[in-house]
């Protein structure tokens, strides 16, 4: 399906809320592709492990303002989608 350059586009758009682009990275020794984060699956790791991970991999990318409150909205529209359990009729 990311194979075809038109689905990476549809989600760079914002038209399949369950993923989210990350830019390509250029910076010296931190080369990466365009990278696609799937909000499907999701995990939780302590916070502890994760600050332990982090202590020993510098240098190390992160995502600066804006781009990580771009992430996090991305995120919160995912999964705060509510259901009607009645839909409202079409206007016609």
């Amino acid at each position: 399906m990311f194979a075809r350059k038109a689905a990476w586009e549809e989600v760079r758009k914002g038209r399949w809320p369950g993923y989210h682009v990350l830019n390509r990275c250029d910076l010296p020794g931190q080369e990466r592709e365009f990278m696609l984060v799937d909000f499907s699956q999701v995990f939780t790791v302590d916070v502890a492990a994760v600050r332990d991970i982090a202590r020993h991999q510098e240098p190390r990318l992160r995502l600066l303002p804006p781009y990580r409150e771009h992430l996090a909205q991305a995120f919160a529209r995912f999964f705060m989608r509510v259901g009607l359990p009645v839909d409202i009729a079409p206007f016609r």
